[in-house]
């Protein structure tokens, strides 16, 4: 029993990090037997999935209804989308720069047979069009966020506009998301051990030799993704203009980042990235219209990747890309970033897109298959953090930012 209490004592992430460090050892030592452990890994992606959208569909029905008005839900949604996509033009350019600076793709042996078959890439009409749902309830069970999110907020002001007649209606939701997050609280519960199933596995089938042909674009990546979200995310979002210490932001952000690292998903970590936003003094009416908005349209570390991908093709293929051509780079992938939000794979549409826009092979994704979730591992990172500082921001300009909880 005091193995058990003092288990129990320890903080979240404290346990987190505790199976995320034995889970790479068991990987590196049993090597292809640890995947016997994945297992703990789906048990926990599958109660993390099951939470998501209803915890979504009730969190931005309430949230919503505390607005009150299409105006300033306008304003904070428009201030949202125009933060997501400034930093991911910077994030980009700074993908670009260093890939440059870094040939990533210089002395690259190509492999005597790669290939990939292209995905048909929705028009941005349709794409427009995918956001309303023909069944709201099936947009549920499928797990498309941005339908839930479309028809969260037309419900959350319907309820709002019935005045009386909805408040019965409202309060249910109101329980519901409680109760919700009550569920998600017992769910994370299990999170050590679903991690540490997942770096087992990770580990245990890629071990360290599939990274050795690709260090130099792996550590371009990761180099990258770091720079961006310590200087620009914690020190210009967050520390410049939110007067928020950075230390004290990665301090509260610790868990969701170590925890979206490990299971490589954006909106599993929702509940988690809500839980840190709002110790950071953001008013739940911010961030529960911010963070999950940001899952489905917030894709920084997904623009790094692409960045990266680009000038390795670029340099493993002998193509030279002008100037020019790099920005149509930033610039395509900052509009695919929008245009492929809600996709199953949005991130392989996008790298797709953005290989199209510069006439660039794409073979190239069949490159980087062996070590996309090494690389999936590092862009998950700012998509997250970006979404909290973007909450941040928002909350600072409304008026709506409190101080910081480190608890």
């Amino acid at each position: 029993m005091g193995i058990f209490k003092a288990w129990n004592k320890l903080s979240l992430f404290t346990r987190i990090m505790v199976g995320f460090v034995v889970g790479v050892v068991v990987g590196l030592i049993f090597k292809e037997k640890a995947t016997r452990v994945a297992f703990l890994g789906t048990i926990l992606t599958r109660l993390l999935t099951m939470v998501v959208a209803p915890l979504v569909l009730g969190l931005l029905i309430c949230a919503a209804a505390d607005v009150k008005d299409f105006k300033t839900l306008g304003k904070i949604g428009g201030k949202t989308l125009g933060i997501f996509l400034s930093t991911t033009a910077i994030a980009v350019a700074i993908g670009l720069i260093l890939s440059n600076v870094m040939q990533i793709g210089a002395g690259f042996v190509m492999p005597a047979e790669v290939s990939y078959t292209a995905k048909e890439i929705p028009s941005v009409v349709d794409t427009l069009m995918d956001i309303i749902p023909t069944n709201p309830f099936n947009a549920l069970s499928t797990q498309n966020l941005l339908q839930i999110i479309f028809f969260a907020l037309l419900l959350g002001f319907a309820l709002i506009k019935l005045g009386d007649k909805g408040a019965p209606v409202l309060d249910f939701f109101r329980a519901w998301t409680e109760a919700w997050k009550e569920i998600t609280n017992i769910v994370l519960e299990f999170t050590p051990f679903g991690v540490f199933g997942l770096m087992a596995n990770i580990v245990g089938q890629y071990g360290m030799d599939v990274m050795l042909p690709f260090i130099k674009t792996i550590a371009a990546c990761y180099i990258t993704c770091f720079l961006f979200t310590v200087f620009v995310q914690g020190g210009l979002m967050v520390g410049l203009y939110a007067r928020i210490s950075p230390l004290k932001f990665f301090k509260v952000m610790k868990e969701a980042m170590l925890f979206v690292f490990a299971t490589c998903s954006s909106v599993a970590t929702i509940p988690i990235n809500l839980k840190c936003t709002k110790k950071l003094g953001v008013s739940d009416k911010i961030a529960d219209f911010v963070i999950p908005f940001g899952a489905v349209m917030n894709m920084n570390g997904t623009a790094i990747y692409e960045a990266v991908a680009v000038i390795f093709a670029s340099q493993v293929f002998g193509i030279h890309l002008t100037v020019t051509q790099q920005i149509m780079v930033m610039v395509t992938a900052v509009l695919a970033s929008i245009g492929t939000a809600g996709i199953p794979g949005s991130g392989l549409v996008m790298l797709t897109i953005v290989l199209n826009a510069v006439n660039l092979p794409l073979e190239t994704i069949g490159l980087l298959a062996g070590i996309d979730r090494l690389l999936n591992m590092a862009r998950v990172i700012p998509n997250i953090v970006g979404d909290a500082a973007a909450a941040v921001v928002v909350a600072k300009s409304e008026g709506e930012l409190g101080p910081v909880r480190e608890d």
